[in-house]
């Protein structure tokens, strides 16, 4: 069931004139997440805080109010299916009357057309009708021609045209397939504020605070990330959720390759 989301974040996308490679540059993250988000399709982030982060930044950089549509997705997450009561169709049941209640007046009537009906029939046995009865009318009557038979309808010829083929329906599109890529894949997603220092293949990429909501994503052969408040960021290493790197205010650094995640 669709929740308006996608549909949001689409228009707003194609009234910029901008394409899904475009606005994913810009929040740092891949065109089939960002198809993702605007299909509706949250399970694919492999857990709701990646999705929301991803949803809250995809619509900052559309000039979106992210509210609206936050609150949206916690409602399509959290919401639950109520199974129905109802086992069938209720008949109703007429309750008899008490005893001694009068006749309905209808009664009356259909009493009155049976003696006129009675009345009638004798009558009939007092006067005879002289008329001709139906076996007379049939013997007396004039002969009746056959009815003419119909000729049979002739099937067309050969070479005739024949009703155009119905047009085949048109092939429904495919969904954008998963980019591969090398090295590893780190997403962040910070549940409370913490100062964060990455490092991609040798360069600082971000040393600063970033606040609770963000969700941050780096692609490269080494990742390394050193945490302020490890308890309030959570991590995806190539889409496996790690949860929370430690606890709450430990300073933590960890490298991520190809070989796996190791502490620094």
């Amino acid at each position: 069931m669709s929740t308006g989301i996608g549909d949001t974040l689409r228009e707003a996308r194609e009234a910029q004139g901008r394409t899904l490679e475009d606005a994913a540059r810009a929040v740092r993250a891949r065109a089939v997440q960002l198809q993702a988000l605007e299909d509706e399709r949250f399970d694919s982030f492999g857990g709701t805080v990646y999705a929301k982060g991803f949803l809250k930044s995809y619509a900052e950089e559309l000039g979106l109010d992210p509210a609206p549509l936050v609150d949206a997705f916690r409602e399509q997450m959290g919401e639950s299916q109520t199974e129905s009561v109802s086992g069938g169709m209720v008949k109703p049941v007429k309750t008899p009357g008490p005893k001694g209640t009068p006749p309905p007046a209808w009664a009356a009537w259909v009493l009155v057309a049976a003696v006129v009906v009675a009345g009638l029939f004798f009558l009939g046995l007092i006067f005879p009708s002289s008329a001709p009865t139906p076996a007379e009318e049939a013997v007396t009557g004039p002969p009746v021609s056959p009815a003419p038979q119909e000729e049979p309808v002739e099937e067309p010829e050969e070479g005739t045209e024949e009703p155009a083929p119905e047009p085949e329906p048109a092939p429904e599109p495919e969904e954008p397939e998963e980019p591969e890529f090398e090295g590893v894949e780190v997403v962040l997603a910070t549940e409370n504020a913490s100062w964060m220092r990455v490092t991609v293949d040798g360069a600082v990429i971000l040393e600063e605070t970033v606040p609770a909501g963000e969700t941050l994503r780096y692609e490269g052969d080494e990742v390394i990330v050193r945490f302020g408040n490890a308890g309030g960021v959570r991590t995806q290493y190539n889409g496996e959720d790690l949860g929370a790197a430690g606890g709450s205010g430990e300073v933590v650094e960890l490298r991520f390759t190809e070989d796996g995640v190791e502490t620094v």
